[in-house]
């Protein structure tokens, strides 16, 4: 098995570092599966115990620059790893003026996710911060706990009223105070 990708472009680490740490508020440890052109963060399906569920997918192309993964056999293309999502975050800290990143699943002591971030500096050579995360890699026996799962057809239509309205209520809702606010915002509901 092997993982690797690098980022160059600023805007796609911010918006890689928001995805996690919207992760980050929603659970402690969830699991990271990688496949040739997606990565997904997946949360399995626990709701008989009165938990939840949580199916985070993500295509590549739209976070890395370069990204080249082996999964454990050319037919099973992919790699599970348990991770705890605090540790991405606490890593991807120090990026948020990164050159580059680069992640990458290695083996140090235990399997690791290595986040090595490059950092301008004063003079022409540049910073390099690297984190370890520890994951656990899942065994190909559990992969099928880690399915997609099935989701209702759902229809949504929101009525709006014109662009003009929204604008004036939402300057006037701004010089308000917090009780106003949610006075004028009920009646706002009730009005449209």
């Amino acid at each position: 098995m092997r993982f690797r990708t690098k980022v160059f472009n600023i805007d796609c680490i911010h918006h890689f570092t928001n995805v996690v740490n919207t992760i980050n508020k929603l659970l402690k440890k969830c699991t990271l599966r990688l496949t040739p052109d997606k990565l997904y963060f997946i949360l399995p399906d626990q709701v008989s115990n009165g938990g939840v569920s949580m199916w985070c997918e993500l295509k590549q192309a739209n976070f890395f620059d370069e990204y080249q993964m082996d999964g454990v056999s050319s037919e099973h293309n992919e790699i599970y790893m348990e991770i705890i999502a605090e540790n991405i975050v606490r890593a991807l800290k120090s990026a948020h003026n990164a050159k580059s990143m680069k992640i990458k699943l290695t083996k140090k002591q235990t399997p690791c996710l290595t986040v090595e971030i490059e950092l301008p500096s004063i003079n022409s050579s540049s910073r390099l911060v690297t984190h370890d995360i520890p994951v656990s890699v899942i065994p190909r026996r559990l992969w099928d706990e880690y399915q997609e799962p099935t989701m209702p057809e759902f229809h949504v239509s929101i009525c709006m009223p014109p662009l003009k309205t929204v604008r004036f209520l939402c300057r006037n809702i701004i010089l308000r105070s917090q009780f106003q606010l949610i006075c004028s915002l009920l009646v706002c509901y009730n009005f449209y």
